[in-house]
């Protein structure tokens, strides 16, 4: 896929082209395809009918964020750093907070991935932020915390951020839901919060083209939630088959 950078705190002015981790980075993503991303969402729909998952992904957003995170642990980047320089003890404590929801019943909520950062090569660190836009602050703090704590040794620290965002048209193009963050929305925030923003941050827009050349609308995305596929009707069946049909799968 294509990619367009923007730079913040001279994000980009602080990497050399040649840097292998940044080099490595945009190789992974440049790798991404159209075809993947389809096989990926096929096999999601496959998990559906054999009734592994009750229903098919229905954006694009989860699908392409395995796919950057399987390529990234293969080249051995850190994956789902802990930011917060805590003990073990305390590290628990946040796993298993409970809080009060508002249908009053008690329940358990993980913590731990609040505070963690998506990957981290050398002195780089990335977060993919597929998520919806409110969590922008939330990306931007763990990527400080990496940065600038004084708590953590300097082969700990990160020297620079990447923060890995959906342009609208693949936002678009795989049906990602609408609250989800955008590049062009964040290219309209950071210049009013640059001044709150010690980390250089290089952002990074995921494109539904290769080579300059748009992506084929898809019909496997575009759906709503669907119901568990043995609760489906045999002429919905018939219709998902054809759906699942219209592309094909190498």
């Amino acid at each position: 896929m294509d990619i367009e950078t923007e730079s913040f705190r001279w994000g980009l002015e602080h990497l050399s082209p040649t840097d292998s981790a940044w080099v490595e980075l945009q190789e992974v993503l440049h790798s991404i395809n159209r075809e993947e991303i389809v096989k990926e969402k096929h096999r999601s729909f496959d998990e559906w009918r054999r009734g592994s998952i009750r229903t098919p992904r229905v954006g694009g957003q989860d699908l392409i964020n395995g796919l950057i995170k399987s390529r990234l642990v293969e080249l051995n980047w850190e994956s789902q750093i802990f930011v917060l320089d805590l003990p073990k003890t305390e590290i628990n404590k946040l796993e298993t907070e409970t809080f009060e929801p508002k249908e009053k019943k008690k329940s358990e909520t993980k913590k731990v991935s609040y505070w963690t950062m998506d990957f981290k090569k050398g002195d780089i660190g990335v977060e993919v932020s597929f998520n919806n836009a409110g969590v922008l602050a939330q990306n931007l703090l763990r990527l400080s915390v990496m940065s600038e704590s004084y708590l953590k040794k300097k082969e700990e620290k990160i020297r620079l951020g990447i923060l890995i965002t959906a342009q609208e048209n693949l936002k678009k193009w795989s049906n990602m839901d609408s609250t989800v963050l955008t590049f062009e929305t964040v290219k309209r925030v950071f210049p009013l919060i640059n001044f709150n923003i010690p980390t250089p941050i290089v952002l990074v827009g995921l494109s539904s083209s290769t080579g300059g050349e748009v992506w084929e609308a898809s019909q496997y995305f575009g759906h709503k939630s669907l119901d568990p596929y043995e609760k489906l009707s045999d002429v919905e069946r018939e219709i998902w088959k054809k759906v699942i049909d219209s592309e094909k799968i190498l």
